[in-house]
């Protein structure tokens, strides 16, 4: 008989939910949500990056990643340029943003080792081979 618990969908659904709790605790104290965090950590990466490269980055939808770096750059933590090529503007890091990313990335770490505390670090280094893999493969 089919158990709709037993699938991957239900399986993974409960697993997003509850990492993204964790997640929206650990980033709190530093006044951030997952979606900011995630695209600082990005523009962190590579300043000067366009918001169209965000978006392939990110792997997103476009108007998603454009209210969170409206909110964003409205709260102070991105700062736009323009690159001189038409409309194009690059994303920076604001100095209240290069001061807290740090600190919310650690937490942000320490909640994913706590999310993978109960597997070995081979175990835990295959299941994200193994789920890339599969997100990669239902694109």
């Amino acid at each position: 008989m089919f158990d709709h618990k037993d699938t991957l969908f239900h399986v993974t659904s409960l697993l997003t939910r509850r990492l993204a709790n964790q997640m929206r605790l650990a980033l709190a104290p530093h006044g951030l949500h997952p979606a900011q965090f995630t695209a600082l950590a990005e523009i962190g990466e590579r300043e000067g990056l366009t918001q169209a490269e965000l978006v392939t980055r990110l792997d997103l939808e476009q108007p998603g990643v454009a209210r969170t770096l409206a909110g964003l750059e409205a709260e102070g933590w991105i700062e736009k340029s323009s690159l001189g090529k038409g409309r194009a503007q690059g994303l920076y890091l604001s100095d209240r943003a290069r001061a807290a990313l740090p600190a919310a990335a650690g937490a942000v770490a320490a909640a994913d080792r706590r999310s993978l505390a109960g597997l070995s670090r081979t175990e835990a280094a295959q299941l994200l081979d193994e789920l890339g893999d599969l997100a990669s493969a239902n694109r």
